[in-house]
């Protein structure tokens, strides 16, 4: 019986953190994180990215239709702006690129986490507001 509970406190603690490790990377001096939306694209050779991607119908890699969502945070309350670019890129070797971004800029208030206990944080974390601008490349 406790090999039976060992063993599903393990399969379970390896399934959060298979969950944890598709969260988004900390942002440097921000004290309170913003949280990505759940779920959003499958990206071919990435997995899912935390965004939704509005463009032309029937394109590879293939988009969300032209008024999906282009906000990637939770608890978000202000704008939104968006942009694609694209251009030729080589690298050291000669070899020739197509590069394309979406340029995602925030402008206004969110909810998100902040450490618990600034010294010993252990990932826990607490909901605080806060608000400002982000650049998302």
């Amino acid at each position: 019986m406790a090999r039976v509970k060992f063993l599903w406190m393990l399969f379970v603690f390896v399934a959060v953190s298979v969950v944890l490790k598709a969260q988004i990377q900390p942002i440097p001096n921000l004290k309170i994180q913003p949280v990505p939306i759940a779920g959003g694209d499958l990206v071919p050779g990435y997995g899912i990215a935390n965004l939704f991607v509005p463009g032309p119908p029937g394109q590879v890699p293939p988009y969300d239709p032209l008024g999906a969502e282009p906000n990637g945070l939770t608890n978000f309350k202000g704008q939104v702006v968006m942009g694609y670019t694209s251009g030729p890129a080589t690298d050291n070797k000669g070899k020739q690129y197509v590069v394309i971004t979406d340029i995602r800029v925030y402008k206004g208030t969110y909810r998100g986490g902040k450490a618990a206990d600034s010294v010993n944080t252990a990932g826990a974390t607490v909901s605080d507001t806060d608000s400002g601008i982000f650049v998302e490349i």
